[in-house]
């Protein structure tokens, strides 16, 4: 888990045995510069079990191993993307503003945070042609919204 500022100053009263001053974090961001406070994005702690350079190294492994089988490779039509969007539907929780430390050079700032609020989950594919399929919505048991004004060229939106 990412320290918060809060998290570092108790670390330095703990270190220190007392408080640190009400400006001490930025001077210690002032000589840290690596680090920087910063919002994260939430990331469900199942996926960031398996959210990790390994994981995804394997899997580019095992395209290039599966073009290798083929020859001339997997045409392009072939070669699929699915990706899915959680939306939430009833508003929900407001941001807490909290920021957690992170390197600067890092492009991915994660903080793991469970959420059971209600989604529709909206599904979309693409391949590696172009080609688009319409997207899929999963909803929950219950009423639905109302999609009918939606025009055809709006669906890949």
């Amino acid at each position: 888990m990412p320290y918060t500022i809060k998290d570092l100053r108790a670390e330095a009263a703990e270190m220190a045995g007392r408080e640190p001053g009400k400006n001490w974090h930025k001077r210690f961001f002032k000589k840290f510069p690596e680090l920087q406070p910063s919002k994260g994005t939430k990331l469900d702690p199942k996926r960031a079990k398996h959210f990790n350079e390994a994981v995804i190294k394997d899997y580019f492994d095992q395209m290039e191993c599966l073009h290798a089988r083929f020859p001339g490779g997997i045409p392009p039509q072939h070669i699929w993307n699915m990706d899915e969007k959680g939306i939430q539907m009833g508003g929900g929780r407001k941001n807490s503003g909290r920021k957690y430390l992170f390197l600067k050079h890092k492009k991915q700032k994660y903080h793991i945070r469970s959420d059971n609020l209600e989604l529709v989950t909206v599904i979309e594919c693409v391949s590696a042609a172009g080609e688009v399929v319409p997207p899929s919505f999963c909803l929950q048991e219950g009423s639905w919204p109302d999609l009918r004004e939606l025009d055809d060229d709006q669906w890949g939106r």
